[in-house]
């Protein structure tokens, strides 16, 4: 394979993983480590943190891309994927997810012993999460979860034993519910496709119109755990992030048109892309 054959199959792995949405996760997982930190870095950790929490996000992604293949078959939205086009192999891809969960356990070696016990739980909890899909609508808050719990990482690499404060579980919290609300956005053009398959979100069990109802709620539970952080970080930057925050979140709702894919990819990924980057902005300055 050339060098430009080396570059397309890099750039089609990058596009399989998603990896551009580690702008969800990553912020949030360095204010874990920002909240343990206060104020006091440590370069070394904080690499090996961000390097596991992205190896983590693509094993995650490509065991989700290897469980749902068999379903993304019939999805006309999904027909130009790397697994749904024949350019990935099946056993390329189960490679990758191998090759991504060693790399994560690598990193979390290298950042303390508690971390790398607990490291298992997080990998099977990738393992679960796809398979929810078919049991349950309330898999959305699951994976919000499984996103959430990188802030008691973030917390945990810093400080190796469960914070007493209840400022990493609201950050936890916040972060978790913020996500699961999206996530029921994002799923709203594949309803059709998704109930063919049998597979249940909060969209094919309430209707679009009730399933963006309960978006709207998770989201304003979502902001309350926001605006409740400002009680332990007390800072006037902080208060006025969280007013954008509540600004964004009202923004993809007031925007959303579930019949425009547009619409959706606005609210999906124009609205959210800032949160937690500005959230992550405020802890630092504040601390």
């Amino acid at each position: 394979m050339g060098k430009d054959g080396v570059v397309k199959k890099a750039g089609d792995v990058a596009d399989f993983i998603r990896l551009e949405h580690t702008i969800f996760d990553l912020p949030f997982v360095w204010s874990g480590l920002v909240v343990a930190s206060m104020g006091s870095y440590d370069l070394a950790k904080f690499v090996f943190v961000t390097m596991a929490a992205i190896f983590a996000r693509a094993t995650a992604m490509t065991l989700n891309r290897i469980e749902g293949r068999k379903y993304d078959l019939i999805n006309p939205r999904k027909k130009n994927w790397q697994l749904t086009s024949g350019r990935f192999s099946v056993r390329f891809a189960i490679s990758l997810a191998i090759i991504f969960a060693l790399l994560f356990e690598f990193c979390v070696y290298f950042i303390n012993t508690l971390v790398l016990e607990l490291s298992p739980l997080v990998l099977l909890s990738f393992i679960l999460d796809p398979l929810l899909k078919r049991f349950t609508s309330m898999r959305h808050f699951y994976m919000g979860f499984t996103i959430g719990v990188g802030v008691m990482a973030g917390y945990l690499s810093v400080i190796p034993a469960f914070p007493v404060s209840p400022l990493p579980y609201l950050i936890l919290i916040a972060s978790a519910l913020w996500i699961a609300g999206f996530d029921m956005i994002y799923v709203i053009p594949d309803v059709e496709t998704d109930r063919q398959n049998g597979l249940r979100t909060v969209m094919t069990d309430y209707g679009i119109e009730k399933g963006h109802d309960i978006s709207i709620l998770t989201h304003a539970i979502s902001f309350l755990s926001f605006v409740a952080i400002a009680f332990y970080v007390q800072s006037y930057l902080y208060d006025a992030v969280v007013a954008v925050i509540g600004v964004l979140m009202l923004l993809q709702h007031v925007t959303l048109n579930p019949g425009d894919l547009k619409s959706i990819r606005f609210s999906f990924i124009g609205a959210n892309s800032f949160v937690g980057i500005i959230f992550l902005a405020a802890l630092v300055i504040s601390f």
